[in-house]
């Protein structure tokens, strides 16, 4: 029912319904196991206590994340009557400065480390190799990795079409080595199957996926599996971030990084100046008094 409200009466995209419902599962399963029973002994403590609990179990993006889904959640059993008191309005707020964090990334030579750890020889091999070089050469979100479908991709003029965050779309150039890599997906990886989505299950029902999760997971296991520790929870966004990083680095501009990541600010691109080692040497101040 919450997942109806969501995209019926609040328009929201399939990829942002599904992070939803893995979130408010996790607090239901957590705060009230026995279902809409436990509802009516909700408490503004129970709420905030859950919160406490778990705002530091990522990073601040996803604590925010997980308080936004909360606070939906509430807002949700208050206004179908399932609890009477607004507890929505008791959820506290995660606060973060948007540009106060490093973003974490990988060298070049590592981010090929995890494309070569693929085994090309099975069809499971085949489907990861693809996935990573989407969001390594591509730097697509794991969301817009998961909903591509085979219209989607314009293999006469070399473009593909990516539905991105806040039902925008666009329209962006295929790399011939990413799309080398997808047509031997669907060559010797991709089972038979009349659903039109790219990416499938390798197990049946052969369907594509519920969400960017299973993208994530993709991702995380190729890094264990090139042995790069510390970085598997980091997961597919790390991809993303290691490509806007090199490309900096090999002097694109921020606006030429914003183009291919599709920011809509160009708050969302500065943050990537951080990383840029030589560049912020030049800016550097000699330090009073000499070299200390």
């Amino acid at each position: 029912m919450f997942a109806a409200y969501l995209s019926n009466e609040r328009g929201l995209a399939a990829s942002t319904v599904e992070s939803h419902k893995l979130l408010s599962h996790r607090f239901l399963m957590e705060i009230c196991p026995a279902g809409a029973d436990e509802f009516a002994a909700l408490t503004p403590e129970i709420v905030i206590g859950y919160v406490e609990r778990h705002a530091l179990d990522g990073s601040a993006d996803s604590g925010k994340a997980m308080c936004g889904v909360v606070r939906a959640f509430l807002r949700y059993l208050h206004l179908k009557g399932f609890i009477s008191t607004p507890l929505a309005d008791c959820v506290p707020s995660i606060r973060r400065w948007r540009l106060a964090g490093l973003p974490t990334f990988l060298p070049p030579e590592k981010v090929q480390k995890v494309l070569d750890a693929c085994d090309r020889t099975t069809a499971m091999g085949h489907r990861d190799y693809a996935v990573l070089m989407i969001l390594a050469k591509l730097g697509l979100r794991a969301s817009e990795v998961a909903t591509l479908n085979l219209d989607d991709i314009d293999w006469q003029s070399g473009t593909i079409l990516v539905h991105g965050k806040g039902r925008q779309q666009a329209t962006m150039p295929l790399r011939h080595d990413v799309g080398t890599a997808i047509v031997a997906y669907i060559r010797h990886g991709r089972p038979a199957s009349a659903c039109r989505r790219v990416f499938l299950r390798t197990l049946a029902p052969h369907v594509g996926f519920a969400s960017g999760c299973a993208i994530t997971m993709i991702a995380k296991q190729a890094l264990e599996r090139a042995g790069i520790d510390g970085y598997a929870h980091h997961g597919a966004h790390l991809f993303r971030h290691s490509l806007a990083t090199d490309l900096l680095r090999s002097g694109a501009s921020f606006a030429e990084i914003g183009q291919l990541l599709r920011h809509r600010s160009i708050d969302s691109t500065r943050i990537y100046a951080k990383l840029d080692v030589e560049k912020l040497r030049e800016l550097s101040l000699p330090w009073p008094g000499g070299v200390q």
